[in-house]
């Protein structure tokens, strides 16, 4: 009020009388008065209210043209601006309040005030309006802001959840028009198959809820994954919230495609890795085969013929052909583990035993296996190559470190329609959630991966070792 210097005031009131009392009691107040205005009806009052804009209107609610709310009414739809105060008899109580319920900012009633009563209703008066205004202009940018935003926003009513509001943006995201928009809850929002999940309504929870996109379901039928962000604000004396969408389906797609896109790339890389690891082993096999044992089978001959002139030491020449014939065990053990075995001609399950026959060599493992249900046509030839080479690799990990006595093989399918390779030992066990730099396993993963398969651990330490390798059946 101190900024103001000074205020001007309409007085719509038909009693001389009272409009004399008033005009006095102004005069007598501290206030800064400009202009006083007078009407003694309504239709008067409309037209000062053309060309003057007071900050006070003292109204009279009962007049010659108007009375009661109408009255207050036509003065309001006039002006916004103006605070208004009722002028009212003790008879008129009722109606005053309905006006102050109305926007009305105060009430005094005729013969029971004075200039300090009525200079306090004033200032009360002006500051009240003043808020007001400030606040409409606040709550008009809000609108603007809210419509005109380009990303999807709706308001909702946290009790009953439904719609009350929503801007443009949200209207085209999910093509429904304003009017059945605003007739829906925020669960006709979600797809078919969350409709049955529970609201959540802890803020805490809620806000867990939503760290993760969501899908939400448009009118068409289409499925958006959205981010959803929420505050809460008051709306026509209620709490509610207001909740901002942001559209990540493109997004999540892309991602999802490049990921695809870096597996296939990374696949394509491990084929062609393998793939060379074969086509090395398999020239280092023919190498050792050709060159290195053929030497040696000449080698062996010509000390024969060397024993059989019986001129030199013979004790130490028949040392010399154990060596050589040792030499020539070792490297066909060496080239039968580099060279893929044919297993289109002998089958996947000869080979394995091949390979386990090797280690119940040693008497120190003893070996349980369950084939039956295995027929080789179920898989073709790149497969059974892949479960020899990850049967191999588990089995050469069991024997380096698992210490284990016993082990328990099997291969046959599942009723999910998935061959599953296990193989279980009763070693020492390890602790799967401590990191390993160990290749073994690495290898196995990538080799099962190549043909959609899934590889399963279980294992404690000091509780042996279970690996289970899934494959698909077509």
């Amino acid at each position: 009020m101190d900024m103001i210097t000074s205020i001007d005031i309409l007085i719509v009131e038909d009693n001389d009388i009272h409009l004399y009392l008033l005009e006095q009691y102004l005069n007598f107040s501290a206030l800064k008065i400009g202009k006083i205005l007078r009407a003694t009806s309504i239709a008067q009052a409309q037209e000062i209210l053309e060309t003057e804009k007071p900050s006070v209107i003292f109204l009279d609610l009962f007049l010659p043209d108007s009375e009661g709310l109408s009255s207050y009414n036509i003065i309001q739809g006039k002006i916004k601006s103006a605070a208004v105060v009722i002028i009212s008899s003790l008879s008129d109580i009722n109606i005053t309040l309905e006006a102050l319920s109305l926007g009305a900012e105060d009430y005094l009633v005729k013969g029971e005030f004075d200039e300090r009563i009525l200079e306090k209703s004033v200032r009360y008066s002006v500051e009240r309006k003043k808020s007001q205004m400030q606040l409409l202009s606040s709550e008009t940018k809000y609108r603007q802001i809210f419509h005109n935003n380009p990303s999807p926003m709706y308001i909702y009513d946290i009790d009953t959840l439904r719609i009350l509001e929503c801007n443009e943006a949200a209207v085209k995201k999910y093509q429904y028009t304003k009017e059945e928009f605003t007739n829906l809850t925020i669960v006709d929002l979600r797809p078919d198959d969350r409709k049955v999940l529970p609201v959540i309504t802890d803020e805490e929870e809620l806000k867990n809820l939503l760290s993760a996109p969501l899908p939400h379901k448009t009118k068409k039928g289409d499925i958006l994954m959205v981010e959803i962000s929420f505050h809460y604000i008051e709306m026509d004396g209620r709490n509610v919230r207001q909740v901002q969408i942001n559209d990540v389906t493109e997004k999540i797609k892309l991602q999802e495609q490049l990921e695809k896109e870096q597996f296939e790339k990374q696949k394509s890389i491990t084929v062609a890795t393998i793939s060379a690891q074969e086509a090395e082993r398999a020239e280092l096999g023919r190498e050792l085969h050709d060159n290195i044992n053929q030497i040696l089978v000449t080698a062996l001959l010509f000390l024969d013929n060397v024993i059989s002139t019986g001129k030199i030491d013979f004790e130490r020449l028949k040392y010399i052909k154990d060596i050589i014939s040792e030499s020539i065990k070792e490297i066909r053990k060496l080239t039968k583990g580099l060279v893929p075995p044919a297993l289109d001609n002998i089958g996947l399950i000869p080979a394995i035993e091949g390979v386990l026959s090797n280690i119940r060599a040693t008497d120190k493992i003893a070996i349980a296996t369950s084939f039956g249900d295995f027929v080789e046509e179920m898989i073709n030839d790149d497969l059974k190559l892949m479960i020899y080479r990850i049967s191999q690799e588990q089995l050469n990990n069991i024997i380096k470190h698992s210490k284990a006595n016993k082990v328990e093989m099997s291969l046959s399918p599942n009723k999910k329609n998935r061959l599953e390779l296990i193989i279980k030992d009763n070693g020492k066990g390890c602790d799967l959630t401590e990191k390993r730099n160990g290749v073994g396993l690495q290898n196995i993963n990538t080799r099962a991966s190549l043909h959609n398969g899934t590889v399963a651990m279980k294992s404690t330490p000091g509780n042996g070792f279970e690996m289970v390798v899934s494959f698909p059946l077509s």
